[in-house]
């Protein structure tokens, strides 16, 4: 196997829950480069046919999936609409994701709900209602955004951190009940990365505090990690499942 077969994906069928922006927006630009045609799904039309434009523009096949995932009808309808528009996709990314920075204490039960329905219900059942039709095909891959709130705990984060602990947990979970019926299960977990999801929210103190527990001393660039999510899709990962993979700048590494 030549190098480009190790790491190409020509041929793959792809869709990333959550591409229409951010990380899942990166991802789906580095699985099309790497010969994969992506499709991408998430709640706002017009930006995910944005980066469908640039997805075919980089000559991928690419079409658009509008659906609210945390809405179990609705994805259930998105696995049909998918499986009939182009068959079951071999490599899944659940990139969706929320969070909520509040003192534990200030946290209800609407923030709760909106924050694990989107970050632990619906990449849950997203992975196992695609990854039926995997294992009936007998391949797949499934790649989840995890966080380093898997491995850690952070202030005036916790239901976040909650759910991606989760994140990681399913991912392990999934990896070693179908690792023999040919569906890898894996995550990122990306560092600190400035996304809509949390630029606006993280103060410039906390930044500042991120910035000095990072050994490299920057925040990572968004493609930054399209590199990982390509090697775990791509066959030079054929043996890898259940990792989560940092993606932290060292930050993990270096403990206090």
């Amino acid at each position: 196997m030549t190098l480009q077969q190790r790491f190409g994906l020509k041929g793959q069928q792809a869709l990333v829950i959550g591409g229409g922006t951010g990380i899942g927006r990166a991802i789906a630009l580095g699985l099309a480069d790497a010969g994969a045609d992506v499709h991408v799904a998430g709640r706002r039309p017009e930006v995910l046919e944005q980066t469908s434009a640039e997805l075919r523009a980089a000559g991928a096949q690419s079409r658009t999936f509008p659906v609210d995932v945390t809405d179990m009808e609705a994805l259930r309808a998105l696995v049909d609409d998918v499986a009939q528009a182009g068959g079951v996709p071999d490599i899944l990314v659940n990139a969706q994701g929320v969070m909520s920075l509040k003192a534990a204490e200030d946290y209800d039960e609407a923030d709760y709900a909106r924050i694990m329905n989107t970050n632990v219900q619906s990449v849950w059942f997203a992975s196992t209602w695609f990854g039926r039709d995997m294992l009936a095909r007998g391949s797949g891959c499934v790649i989840s955004i995890a966080s380093l709130a898997s491995f850690r705990g952070f202030a005036r984060n916790g239901i976040y951190c909650m759910s991606k602990h989760s994140v990681r947990a399913l991912t392990e979970t999934l990896a070693s009940e179908w690792a023999g019926r040919g569906v890898r299960v894996n995550a990122i977990a990306p560092g600190f990365f400035m996304t809509d999801l949390n630029k606006d929210v993280m103060t410039d103190e906390r930044k500042t505090k991120a910035l000095s527990r990072i050994p490299m001393a920057r925040f990572g660039e968004l493609d930054e990690l399209a590199g990982a999510a390509v090697y775990l899709a791509s066959p030079a990962a054929r043996y890898v499942t259940g990792t989560t993979l940092a993606v932290d700048g060292g930050f993990l590494a270096a403990g206090m």
